[in-house]
């Protein structure tokens, strides 16, 4: 069974991982009473239909690699981030030393 999920939907998924599908669900359902917010209610209710559509092995699967795809790209953010500021700095020319001014001695 193919879901489609929204990017939102997959943000929830990362955010209430847990190494099951009911406990990811049980998360997900705990903080729906207390959201506020329309549109974000919607979301995590509709993450939590399309988890429960999807049998357990499969979706203990989809869960993990839910997981796993937002942490390689926060890692490779994190990474390509760092080689763009060293890349910056190092096209950067220095800046000339300030002499110190002259004391008198006295």
């Amino acid at each position: 069974m193919k879901m489609n999920f929204s990017k939102d939907e997959l943000a929830m998924v990362y955010q209430y991982a847990a190494g099951t599908k009911e406990d990811t669900l049980a998360g997900l359902k705990e903080i729906v009473p207390v959201i506020r917010d329309r549109q974000t209610r919607d979301i995590v209710e509709n993450t939590i239909r399309k988890l429960d559509a999807i049998p357990e092995p499969e979706c203990r699967r989809f869960i993990a690699d839910t997981k796993q795809r937002f942490i390689q790209n926060r890692d490779n953010s994190i990474r390509r981030r760092l080689a763009e500021a060293k890349a910056q700095a190092r096209t950067k020319k220095p800046h000339p030393k300030r002499k110190e001014p002259d004391r008198e001695r006295s």
